[in-house]
């Protein structure tokens, strides 16, 4: 398993002081981008190195979408719409709501977030932690909204993921996304040169898997140097 963090043996006491050092000093990067630019192709390459935790805070969503509360909220909020046959919140339904492009749908992605975001940050501790109690050396978090949510302040630094605007449409179209729906949800984020401005690092995502390989490993060797 490849690793960032150099080997006791491979020099002295000074090196073995500095590598001590980074192993009980765990790092929290987070992973910020356009829609469809690569953040989770990104994550799932670090997350295979040793000694990482990856947290999808888009997967933790569904699961606040699922607890009972949740629902019930939900449900007071926008009655039976958008529930789906088997009684849980449909994602796409909610969706359609919220990413409308009207003044509603404002309204309506503000109260999701009221309900979603306070229950979000307290999985996102809890994960932490136990990344933490297991001695990890780096928690990911990939959240398409790190800086809208607020997710940020769990971060020490940031990793900017970028690519052609093109390429980024045609990677949502591969999703079942309509041009429609990739701008409405667009519309949502922060402009990208914010989430640029606010990263510490940069990786262009605009080439083949093995380059953007090295191009992270660049970037991770930067971090824990």
């Amino acid at each position: 398993m490849r690793t960032w963090l150099p080997s006791e043996q491979q020099s002295g006491t000074q090196h073995r002081d500095r590598f001590q050092h980074r192993v009980t000093t765990m790092k929290i990067i987070g992973l910020a981008g356009g829609i469809g630019s690569g953040k989770s192709t990104v994550a799932r390459l670090i997350g295979q190195h040793e000694g990482v935790t990856v947290i999808d805070a888009d997967r933790l969503g569904h699961e606040v979408l699922r607890q009972d509360e949740v629902k019930m909220l939900v449900k007071t909020q926008w009655g039976d719409a958008p529930f789906g046959d088997d009684g849980e919140v449909d994602r796409r339904k909610i969706a359609a709501m919220v990413f409308s492009g009207t003044e509603n749908g404002n309204t309506n992605l503000e109260h999701l977030l009221e309900i979603s975001h306070p229950r979000i940050a307290e999985l996102l501790k809890k994960q932490i932690a136990v990344a933490k109690m297991n001695a990890q050396r780096l928690v990911l978090l990939d959240a398409p909204l790190l800086l809208e949510g607020g997710w940020d302040r769990f971060c020490d630094a940031m990793i900017f993921i970028d690519a052609p605007e093109q390429v980024r449409i045609v990677r949502a179209l591969s999703r079942g996304w309509t041009l429609e729906e990739y701008h409405a949800r667009a519309s949502k984020q922060l402009p990208l040169d914010v989430k640029r401005n606010a990263a510490r690092f940069v990786i262009d995502n605009d080439c083949s898997l093995v380059e953007l390989e090295q191009r992270i490993d660049a970037v991770m060797h930067r971090i824990f140097d």
